[in-house]
């Protein structure tokens, strides 16, 4: 076999021109002998082994029986080597574009590793093991306003450690804010409506898109993948990302429904979200939406409350509402 640097049709496929020729020569001449290839295409017996090996490493060429050899349907076996060399090629194109994507990052945590005053970013992963007791003594031994996104912790059992501590916290001064999906108006949660009853201000958005807990201005934790509901947790301290988590947290805050009670009508959703809605003017598909239920059960749901109030507008129910201490 000639010097690799011979490339030729064949070269991507690792076959030199040496060994090219000699893959030739056998789809003209299939059945041909080592000694009958080495004569006609003058090159020595062990020149044309070295040719051969590459041929037959790849199931271009099989030996026969009586040291004679003979070619693959080329369609087939050239066809399969160029199938294989084309799932790498794109294996390894992906791989290039996800190294030059990340050529940016690295030049930037180089320049930063260049400052003499450089400061590591505070962040720390979690194991899920010790998220509860960390979450615990964040509440217990921090200040400032506790906030928390909770897509779903009213159903885990850890999440009842949660509720005392913050019950204490809000008993001794601290304010707590709390943003769930609409969900939970169709639950009966007694850990929702303790923490509500101990002063936790509650409101609602269609959607939760991830878990998020901010302890004031001293730390927050989220998920290691946004939206991941298990897992690893990441405990930050960076006071710029920080204050970023609150800002997301009161923008989201800003376009939520409140819920500051608890009442249940007989269709078996809240009456509260509804009855301060109504009060603020929003027209059934802004209450639908921002419920997240259909336009139809809004107006189920309205013609329920109007009933159990004994009225029979929703002004008068905005009005008996007020008379009732609901609003």
């Amino acid at each position: 076999m000639s010097d690799s640097s011979d490339r030729g049709p064949l070269g991507a496929l690792g076959i030199d021109e040496s060994s090219e020729r000699v893959y030739r020569f056998i789809l003209r001449n299939p059945g041909c002998t080592l000694l009958h290839l080495c004569d006609r295409l003058g090159v020595p017996t062990e020149t044309a082994r070295l040719d051969l090996a590459p041929l037959v490493e790849r199931r271009l060429v099989r030996r026969t029986a009586g040291d004679a050899f003979s070619a693959d349907v080329p369609e087939v076996a050239l066809g399969r080597l160029l199938s294989r060399e084309a799932r790498r090629l794109s294996g390894l194109e992906e791989a290039l574009s996800t190294a030059e994507a990340q050529i940016q990052v690295y030049a930037a945590e180089h320049l930063v590793g260049q400052r003499p005053d450089r400061q590591p970013v505070s962040v720390d992963h979690i194991a899920l093991a010790d998220f509860a007791d960390l979450m615990v003594t964040l509440v217990e031994s921090g200040s400032g306003e506790l906030l928390f996104l909770r897509p779903d912790q009213w159903y885990l059992p850890t999440g009842k450690r949660m509720d005392v501590a913050v019950t204490k916290a809000m008993a001794a001064g601290r304010r707590s804010r709390v943003i769930y999906p609409a969900q939970i108006l169709e639950t009966s949660s007694d850990s929702v409506r303790g923490r509500i009853r101990a002063g936790e201000r509650v409101k609602v958005v269609p959607r939760v898109a991830t878990r998020m807990a901010v302890f004031g201005s001293e730390a927050a934790i989220l998920p290691k993948q946004w939206g991941e509901n298990s897992g690893a947790r990441l405990l930050i301290r960076e006071p710029a990302i920080v204050a970023c988590c609150i800002a997301y947290f009161d923008e989201l805050w800003s376009h939520a429904v409140m819920v500051s009670g608890w009442h249940k009508d007989a269709d078996g959703g809240p009456q509260q979200a509804l009855i301060e809605m109504l009060a603020s003017g929003a027209k059934d598909e802004q209450i639908a939406r921002a419920l997240g239920v259909s336009l139809r059960t809004v107006r189920r749901r309205v013609a329920f409350l109007l009933a159990d109030l004994g009225v029979d507008s929703r002004f008068q129910a905005g009005m008996e509402s007020v008379r009732r201490g609901w609003l």
